[in-house]
C-alpha cells in the first residue's frame, strides 16, 4: 500500500480539525445555557461584492432594528473562510455559497441553511452578463466556454458553486470541463493575473467584471450562472445547529427582516448600487454598468436545492443525494 505524502496528511488533518472544532462546539452550546434569553445582536459573514448587499440594506434601512435585533456585517473572502468562523462564534451567521453548505452537512459539521441570499439571475446564456464573469484579454482565441478546455481558469475556490457553474457550461457548450486547469486566485487578484497572462482565463464578480469590461481591458465569455438555473439558490445563510435551536425566534426576525431588504433591492438595483458605495466603499463610477443580482426573498424551496445537489453530485462536490430535509433550519 502506497504511504500517504505529507501534503496528504495534512489534509487529512485539517478536514479531521475541522469536524473535531464543530462537534466541540456542538457540545459546549449544548451544555451551555439552555434557558437563557435569546441572542439580539448578530455578526453575520457575508461577501464584499455586490452579491452582498442584501444584508447590508436590512442593516442601513433599519429592518433589523425594527424587529428588535443589532445586526453587524462582517467581510469574508469565501465559504471556506466564513464556516470556520461561524464555528468558533466569530459569526452568528455566514452567507456561504450553496454548494458550500451542502457540502459542510455531508460531512457531519453542524449547520444548517436558514434562508437564500442570492438566486440565480439569468439562465446563463453565453455572452449574458450576471453577478460573476468569465473574462478572457481582447486578443483571446477563446471564444465560447468550450475553448476552456485545456485552458488555465482562475477561479476563487475549487468545488465550490462556481467551479461546478463553469463546469456545466463547458460540457454543454460541446467541451469536456474535466480538461479545464481550474487554478484559485483570491478575488482581488483576479483580473492582474489575467492581465498579466498568469491565466488564460479569470472569473470575477461585480463591479470589478463589468468596470473592467467596461474599460476595454477584457472581454466576457460567460456569466458564472449555471445554463437553466435562472431562480435557483446561489449562495445563503447558514448558522449552527445549536445557535438555531437556542435562538428560533431571534433567526425568524432576521429572515424575516433579510427577506423584506432584498426584496426591497430586487425592485430598485439603483439602491443596490447606492449600499455598495455606502456600506461597501465602491466609487459610484465604479458601479456604472454593474450588475446587480437578484436575491432571495421567500422560503428557498427544496425542488430547486434538489436541482443544485444533483449537480453538486454529478461534479464530485458531494457523495450522495441529500434529503432537503436535513439541509434546511425551520425559521420561516
Amino acid at each position: 500500500m502506497r504511504a500517504l505524502s505529507t501534503r496528504q496528511r495534512r489534509r487529512g488533518y485539517s478536514a479531521v480539525a475541522v469536524i473535531a472544532l464543530a462537534l466541540s462546539v456542538s457540545a459546549c452550546a449544548e451544555s451551555a445555557a439552555s434557558e437563557s434569553a435569546q441572542v439580539e445582536s448578530l455578526n453575520v459573514g457575508s461577501t464584499t461584492s455586490i452579491a452582498g448587499v442584501g444584508v447590508r440594506n436590512a442593516i442601513a434601512s433599519g429592518k433589523f432594528e425594527d424587529v428588535g435585533l443589532s445586526v453587524t456585517a462582517t467581510g469574508v473572502k469565501s465559504g471556506n473562510d466564513a464556516v470556520p468562523q461561524l464555528l468558533s462564534g466569530d459569526l452568528q451567521i455566514a452567507q456561504v455559497d450553496t454548494t458550500t453548505a451542502m457540502q459542510a452537512i455531508e460531512k457531519g459539521i453542524p449547520v444548517k441553511i436558514l434562508a437564500a441570499a442570492g438566486v440565480q439571475s439569468t439562465d446563463g446564456a453565453p455572452g449574458e452578463p450576471s453577478t460573476g464573469s468569465v473574462l478572457v484579454t481582447p486578443d483571446s482565441d477563446i471564444k465560447t466556454a468550450a475553448d476552456l478546455e485545456g485552458k488555465n481558469l482562475g477561479v476563487p475556490a475549487i468545488n465550490n458553486q462556481i467551479w461546478m457553474n463553469i463546469r456545466v457550461a463547458v460540457d454543454e457548450a460541446g467541451g469536456d470541463s474535466s480538461q479545464v486547469k481550474f487554478i484559485e486566485i483570491p478575488g482581488p487578484q483576479a483580473v492582474d493575473l489575467l492581465l498579466k497572462g498568469d491565466v488564460d482565463a479569470t472569473t470575477a464578480s461585480e463591479p470589478m467584471a463589468s468596470a473592467t469590461v467596461a474599460e476595454g481591458k477584457a472581454r466576457l465569455i460567460n456569466s458564472t450562472d449555471v445554463p437553466g438555473g435562472k431562480g435557483d439558490p446561489s449562495s445563503v445563510y447558514i448558522a449552527t445547529t445549536e445557535f438555531i435551536a437556542q435562538n428560533p425566534d431571534t433567526l425568524k426576525k432576521f429572515v424575516s427582516a433579510v427577506y423584506t431588504a432584498q426584496d426591497e433591492v430586487n425592485k430598485d438595483k439603483e439602491l443596490g448600487k447606492k449600499i455598495a458605495v455606502e456600506q461597501l466603499g465602491y466609487k459610484t463610477e465604479q458601479l456604472a454598468n454593474a450588475f446587480v443580482l437578484d436575491f432571495g426573498t421567500q422560503a428557498i424551496d427544496s425542488e430547486r436545492l434538489g436541482s443544485v445537489a444533483e449537480m453538486a453530485v454529478k461534479y464530485g462536490i458531494l457523495s450522495s443525494l441529500p434529503d432537503p430535509a436535513t439541509l434546511l433550519a425551520d425559521v420561516q
